[in-house]
């Protein structure tokens, strides 16, 4: 996975450039809300795998090693170095990832994971780097049918991380139909019906390199002129904190699970196909679907200076991901896990305040003040930037309630 993150650099090169080509050209994909949310998703994605080992290397490597004989005896050698191999294993990858995506979205509990990934309301290059925490880790079993190729641990992560890497570029509303690649591989043309939530695209082009897949098991389909591409997620999420969002599918499906009186509710509901409710606890829990006749974006109106506060901070709790990136090895796992859920929650109060929500005037405050708490545990080389950024995010936010009083008073003169 180190090539995701040496990728970093170049993906967000990438988001600045399409960035500035939509304030130039005025395109109106980009909405400073919407970006910074699937960017903490993102962030809260990387920082979050710190501090678990993959169930997949857990399980994987010992299968590996239990069936080297086997491999040995039929002559299955697979090489990093040479160039063919690693074509194959990133097909054969690309063909397990397809049934893994289906059933991401086909069923319930899968569907609690892969959902972040889809609910973003705009679709741009900020929406690739959108990614579930992978709390839960389910998805590695559908890898487990490499084994049956002998196919090493180690080819299987650089094949998944090259799948990952292709799929960074498809996702723009900028870049057309490219007609003799939509017949084999993914394109932003065929990903964007895979992020729409219309009725005709729901369910579609599950592909990660090649469309190939979805041409065979019949779900595939084209992006249509006549239909444009309504982005989101039919229960929408109207939140900025990327906790949030990972959580939104799983405490639906644990209020059901509660709410149903019925023990085979309890627990099937799980493992039904996605959406399915039991009737009771939809009647005392009723969440209303998105009317995409009048479909309307969350967009909080927020005052601009709270919306650049929140990009201050956005721009460094990314810088402070970016060097924990670089340098957990170098931590203990105690400390490890302190940064990541000082992180964690400052990511959260910031989507709060992008949403304008009353919590973050509340929040915020309590987040300084426990950072402030924290500088004796800091080293002393730390200090004074951490003092300094600490002095200035309160004299901001002063400033900003301040302003927001000043505000109130005058229009209630009027």
């Amino acid at each position: 996975m180190s090539l995701i993150t040496l990728a970093i650099p170049f993906f967000l090169i990438a988001v600045l450039s399409e960035l500035a080509l939509d304030r130039w050209k005025g395109w109106g994909v980009y909405r400073l809300n919407d970006a910074l949310g699937n960017l903490s998703t993102g962030i809260l994605s990387r920082i979050l795998g710190l501090t678990y080992k993959s169930l997949f290397l857990v399980v994987y490597i010992p299968l590996y090693h239990l069936l080297a004989p086997y491999y040995q005896l039929v002559g299955v050698d697979w090489s990093m170095t040479n160039g063919w191999h690693l074509c194959i294993a990133v097909i054969a990858y690309d063909f397990c990832y397809y049934w893994k995506h289906r059933i991401s979205h086909e069923i319930n509990l899968f569907w609690a994971g892969h959902v972040v990934h889809h609910q973003s309301e705009d679709y741009n290059l900020t929406t690739a780097l959108r990614q579930s925490s992978g709390g839960l880790q389910l998805e590695w079993v559908f890898y487990l049918p490499l084994l049956l190729i002998g196919l090493p641990a180690e080819m299987v992560i650089t094949a998944g991380a090259i799948d990952l890497l292709y799929q960074f570029w498809v996702h723009t509303q900028k870049i057309p139909k490219i007609r003799w690649m939509e017949w084999f591989f993914i394109t932003p043309s065929n990903h964007r019906v895979h992020h729409a939530q219309n009725t005709v695209y729901v369910d579609k082009n599950y592909g990660g390199i090649l469309i190939l897949w979805d041409r065979l098991f019949g779900t595939y389909q084209e992006e249509l002129d006549s239909e444009p591409c309504i982005y989101g997620v039919r229960k929408p999420l109207n939140t900025f904190d990327p906790l949030a969002a990972n959580l939104q599918h799983l405490k639906r499906m644990a209020l059901d699970a509660w709410y149903t009186k019925r023990w085979r509710d309890k627990l099937t509901l799980w493992f039904r196909p996605t959406g399915y409710r039991p009737a009771d606890a939809e009647a005392a829990m009723p969440v209303s679907s998105t009317d995409l006749t009048h479909f309307q974006r969350f967009n909080p109106r927020i005052r601009r200076g709270r919306r650049n506060y929140a990009l201050i901070q956005h721009l460094c709790y990314s810088v402070a991901s970016l060097a924990l990136l670089w340098l957990s090895t170098q931590l203990g796992f105690a400390p490890l896990l302190a940064v990541v859920t000082a992180l964690v929650f400052c990511l959260m109060v910031n989507g709060r305040i992008l949403d304008g929500h009353l919590w973050a005037r509340v929040l915020e405050p309590l987040r300084l003040g426990l950072l402030a708490g924290a500088l004796p545990l800091l080293s002393a080389k730390f200090v004074p930037v951490f003092t300094a950024y600490i002095f200035i995010s309160a004299l901001l936010w002063w400033w900003l309630a301040i302003t927001d009083k000043k505000d109130t008073v005058a229009l209630a003169s009027h």
